[in-house]
Order: C-alpha cells, then structure tokens, then sequence
C-alpha cells in the first residue's frame, strides 16, 4: 500500500491495483498429462504456468531432494523462483504476476488437501478457476507400474479409484467455473481443445500454445518427462530423470503425441486385476478412439 500526498495537505491511502487476475487449479490424478497442459498454458503471454506451486513450503529446506525445490528448468538461479521466499499471509499468486507480469497463474498442485488452504485465503478475492483432467485409468495404472513396479497391480488401481472420487469431490464443491478436459481429446485435437480453453480462461487463443517448447517457462514440481522436450540436457542436469524417461522423450517428436503406451505395455493379468477393481470406475474415463 502506498501513500500519496493530494491537494490541501491530507495524505490518503491507496491501493496498487491487483496484477493477479485469476488463479487456475487442477484436479486429476498423477500422470494425466497436467504438466503438458501446464507448458501448453504457460506458452500464453497472459498465462504462467507455476507448476505444483504447493512446493515452495520445501524451498530452503535441504532435506527436500533439489528437483522438488528449484524451477525444474532453471535450477537454483531461476529468475522467477530462485529468490522467491513467502512468509505465512503473503499472496504468492500475486507474486508471481508481479514478477512473471502474467495476470493469470495456473497451479498444478493436486489433493484437495493441498489445494483448501489457497481456496481459504483467495476466495472473494480473485476468481478461482478449475480444470478437471482425465485420463483412462488403465494409462495412470500403467504409469504407476512402470514407476513402483514392487506394487501390485491391485493397489495402484485401487489407489486411482480412490484419488478419482477426490477429483470429483473437488469438483462438485468448487467455489468457481469448473471445465472438463481429456488428456487423450487434449493430446489428439490440441488446439480445438486450447480454444476451449481461451475461452474459459477469458483469453484469446494464441498458436504459440500449441508448440510451447520454446517458449519461457519457469515451473516446479511435475512430471519431468514433457520438460525435456524444452532443453533436454538443461532439463536432465536440474530434473535427473529415469533412464525409461530419457529414453521415452529422447526420441520423442516436439509435437503433441497421444501417449497410449500403455495398450502394449499392460499385460493380461495387470489388464484383468485393473478390470475387477477398477472397471466401474473407469467407464467414465475410458479412451476409444474415435471413428473417423
């Protein structure tokens, strides 16, 4: 807040006007395509894609493992994040704008857990938007598989089915505009489903959006595999990836492909446990292809 002296002596107290617009949250399960929707976002000149925002509480703390606490393309000194610190009552949302000058952030932090804290301090203060991001369950499975191969094809299933019903619940009682995206129409049709997007957010759709490794983009936490689509030995040094992951996105096209390995990668049993507890669930999320 500022002071300004006008006429007659008297100093009144006026407010700088809010550089932050409107917040955009994500509710999805892990390995739904949010930091490809992220970098695509953020190649919008209006729009910062912050990432799992929720992580700057690890900044400065070395315990916490140096991918989770520095910008995963940046580093340590990242223009952004690096100096970054937020005391308890700050507005990190307008922080970010003032710093990136972008009005709208989308932060990719999941868990209504994580997310009810910033829903508390921002609502009735700027709009708070939704994307809801799905994805077949049988490709999240998957995913998980070729992560923590020692767990059982029944636990991560059942752990989807459970993180699905929180997505929803997030859903139902958001306090803002909800839109409902699929990985698979994202990543198959990508800028009819950005124009979508643009219009949700208040925004005119921008081409760069649909080719945004070039574009700068400074994000936290995530899925490192997209992110080595920007500059994968930058990437590799601040992210360490696996070797599947650097195989995977090392031959990877920089276009938008539609990711459906896992119809080659799930074996019959894996396919038949996610069937038992997890079919029921997926029929609403379930991806076959369209007929042409």
């Amino acid at each position: 807040m500022a002071d300004e002296e006008v006429e007659g002596g008297s100093t009144e107290h006026f407010r700088a006007p809010r550089a932050n617009t409107a917040v955009v949250f994500m509710s999805a399960a892990r390995y739904s395509g949010s930091t490809l929707l992220g970098v695509m976002l953020g190649a919008h000149p209006s729009i910062f894609y912050a990432g799992e925002a929720n992580k700057i509480w690890y900044f400065g703390d070395p315990s916490v493992p140096l991918k989770n606490r520095v910008c995963k393309l940046c580093g340590p000194g990242c223009a952004v994040w690096g100096n970054l610190r937020v005391a308890n009552g700050e507005d990190l949302y307008e922080m970010l704008s003032r710093r990136t000058r972008r009005p709208i952030v989308f932060d990719s932090t999941k868990g209504i857990n994580r997310v009810r804290p910033q829903l508390a301090a921002l609502q009735g203060v700027v709009p708070l938007h939704l994307i809801v991001l799905t994805r077949d369950g049988r490709a999240v499975v998957n995913s998980d598989l070729r992560k923590w191969p020692e767990t059982s094809a029944h636990d991560h299933a059942a752990a989807w089915v459970v993180r699905m019903r929180e997505v929803e619940e997030l859903a139902s009682r958001w306090p803002g505009a909800v839109h409902r995206l699929r990985y698979e129409e994202l990543a198959s049709r990508p800028e009819s489903m950005l124009r979508a997007l643009a219009d949700f957010l208040g925004v005119a759709f921008d081409p760069a959006m649909l080719d945004p490794w070039d574009s700068d983009q400074h994000p936290i936490g995530g899925n490192p595999g997209p992110l080595l689509l920007f500059s994968r030995e930058r990437a590799k040094v601040v992210v360490n990836p696996k070797e599947k992951t650097c195989d995977w996105y090392g031959s990877h096209p920089s276009g938008i492909v539609l990711d459906l390995r896992w119809r080659r990668e799930m074996n019959a049993d894996a396919l038949a446990v996610f069937e038992a507890v997890a079919g029921e669930t997926n029929r609403a999320y379930a991806w076959e292809d369209p007929v042409e």
